[in-house]
C-alpha cells in the first residue's frame, strides 16, 4: 500500500519542483535580448509587430491562468515573460523611433485588459475563447520575425540565449501540461511555440548578424 501511494505523491513533487524551476529560469529568459539591444542601442532585426503580438499572447495566457484557477507553477513564467516584453517593446520603440500615437495605443490597450482581468471584467467563457485564438495570435507573433530574418538573412540582435531557452521550456512545458491538466489548448499552444522558436534559434545559428555587418560595412567602404 505504502509504494501506491509514494509513488503519485513523488511524482506530483517532482512536477511541482520541474514547473517552479520553469518559473525561475523564465526570469532569465528575456534579459539577454535586452542586455543585447542595450549593449548594442540598436534593436536592428527585432519586428516591432512580432514582440507587439507576443506580448498580448503572454497576457492572454497569464489571464487564462489566472481566471482557471490554476497553479502559479502552471502559467506563471507568461506572467513575468510578459512584464519583460513590455521592457523589450519600449526598448524597440525607443530605438526603431516608434510614432508616439503606437506607443500610447499599446499602453491604453494593454492597461485596460490587465484591468478588466483584474477587476472582474472578463468572464473565464471569454478568456477561454481568446485562449483558442492565442494559438493564431503566437503564430502571427513569430511569422514576421521568421520571414524578416529570412528576408534580411540576418537575425541582428536576436539572442541564441533567448530563444533557446524558450525552445527548451515549451518541451519541459508539454510534460507540465500533460501531467497537471493545463487543457489541449494549452498543450497546442506549447507545441506550436516549440516549432516556432525551434525555426528561429536554427535561423540564429545560421544567418547570424551577417546582414548588420555588411551595412555596417557599405558605409566604410564608401568612404575608403
Amino acid at each position: 500500500m505504502q509504494p501506491t501511494m509514494t509513488q503519485p505523491y513523488l511524482c506530483c513533487t517532482r512536477l511541482q519542483m520541474l514547473g517552479y524551476g520553469i518559473l525561475f529560469f523564465s526570469t532569465l529568459v528575456k534579459l539577454p535580448q535586452v542586455a543585447n539591444v542595450l549593449r548594442a542601442h540598436s534593436a536592428d532585426g527585432l519586428s516591432a509587430v512580432s514582440c507587439e503580438l507576443e506580448t498580448w499572447g503572454l497576457l492572454v495566457h497569464t489571464a487564462y491562468g489566472y481566471l482557471k484557477g490554476l497553479a502559479f507553477s502552471t502559467y506563471g513564467e507568461a506572467s513575468i515573460l510578459f512584464a519583460q516584453n513590455v521592457l523589450l517593446l519600449a526598448l524597440i520603440y525607443k530605438y526603431n523611433r516608434m510614432p508616439l500615437s503606437r506607443q500610447l495605443a499599446a499602453v491604453v490597450l494593454l492597461g485596460g485588459a490587465i484591468a478588466a482581468v483584474i477587476t472582474g471584467n472578463v468572464s473565464l467563457a471569454q478568456i477561454s475563447h481568446a485562449y483558442d485564438l492565442n494559438n493564431i495570435i503566437l503564430m502571427s507573433a513569430r511569422l514576421p520575425q521568421i520571414l524578416q530574418n529570412f528576408s534580411a538573412r540576418s537575425t541582428g540582435q536576436l539572442s541564441i540565449i533567448t530563444y533557446a531557452a524558450n525552445t527548451l521550456g515549451c518541451v519541459a512545458r508539454l510534460f507540465t501540461t500533460m501531467q497537471e491538466g493545463g487543457g489541449s489548448a494549452m498543450f497546442r499552444q506549447y507545441v506550436i511555440s516549440l516549432v516556432l522558436n525551434g525555426i528561429l534559434v536554427m535561423q540564429i545559428l545560421v544567418f547570424g548578424n551577417k546582414g548588420v555587418a555588411a551595412r555596417k560595412a557599405k558605409p566604410a567602404a564608401k568612404k575608403a
